[in-house]
């Protein structure tokens, strides 16, 4: 099984304030004067809408985490300097951890029209492999930003169509499928999930649904991971919340998308 157990047990691979005292305790207001505060921030600023303002600062400190990530975790260049896309990636991969070689699971969260579904379609040959294909179809259940409002990506209920048989489709929000789905599935082969969910909040539930079953192994495909406030900080809240360790297989476009391994 995958390194993911209680807090106590096992050590996050990323964690580094584990050695030092963590920079949001200077912010913490002693416990005796919590109440006096509450009080306080209730009767003046809590009269204010500062919801907005606050998301801002908020999205900057995720950019300043994700730059940190990245240079934590620096992903090997092409020898030839060449930029490189996603397809070039996933085939990299394949190759590099031997995925046609045995039969694996392929689970894909936002499919969208099938673009990717059917790159690794034909990307995988076994005929014991078999995947899935979760999206609501309708599009975006709620806004994820100013230019994918609820309802983005929306292609009127379509399940894209592909004569391969060893693919199928559950069509529906991810906390309305993939939980019955998981429940009834054998969990031996190795898995490989690929999201492009886009939303903060439909990553985390994938991850967190997850998290009982991932293994040594298995991998992890983010294909909007540059997203601080969503992909990442999904991730992000996920490998602090189950203790994961994992390891950066590869990433392109200055890591738009990024695979991990779970350790």
């Amino acid at each position: 099984m995958a390194n993911i157990a209680h807090p106590a047990a096992v050590q996050a691979e990323y964690d580094p304030a584990r050695r030092r005292i963590s920079l949001n305790r200077i912010f913490q207001i002693p416990q005796m004067f919590r109440p006096a505060v509450s009080s306080f921030a209730g009767a003046t600023i809590g009269h204010l809408n500062l919801e907005r303002p606050s998301i801002g600062l908020t999205a900057i400190a995720a950019w300043f985490r994700f730059a940190r990530w990245r240079r934590m975790h620096p992903i090997e260049r092409p020898a030839d300097g060449k930029r490189r896309d996603r397809g070039w990636m996933y085939r990299s991969i394949v190759e590099k951890e031997r995925l046609n070689s045995e039969p694996l699971d392929f689970w894909e969260f936002g499919v969208f029209r099938g673009e990717s579904l059917f790159t690794w379609l034909n990307i995988i040959s076994h005929p014991d492999a078999r995947f899935v294909g979760f999206d609501t179809f309708t599009g975006l259940p709620e806004r994820w930003r100013a230019t994918e409002v609820e309802g983005a990506f929306n292609v009127h209920g379509r399940i894209p169509e592909t004569k391969d048989q060893r693919c199928r489709f559950e069509a529906g929000l991810f906390q309305d499928t993939l939980l019955v789905f998981a429940g009834r599935h054998d969990f031996s082969r190795r898995l490989v999930i690929h999201l492009d969910a886009d939303l903060y909040s439909s990553t985390l539930f994938v991850l967190t649904a997850l998290a009982p079953y991932f293994k040594r192994g298995d991998i992890i495909f983010f294909d909007n991971f540059i997203c601080s406030m969503d992909e990442f900080r999904a991730f992000e809240d996920f490998v602090k919340a189950f203790r994961v360790k994992y390891e950066v297989l590869g990433g392109v476009q200055e890591y738009l998308r990024v695979c991990v391994k779970i350790l």
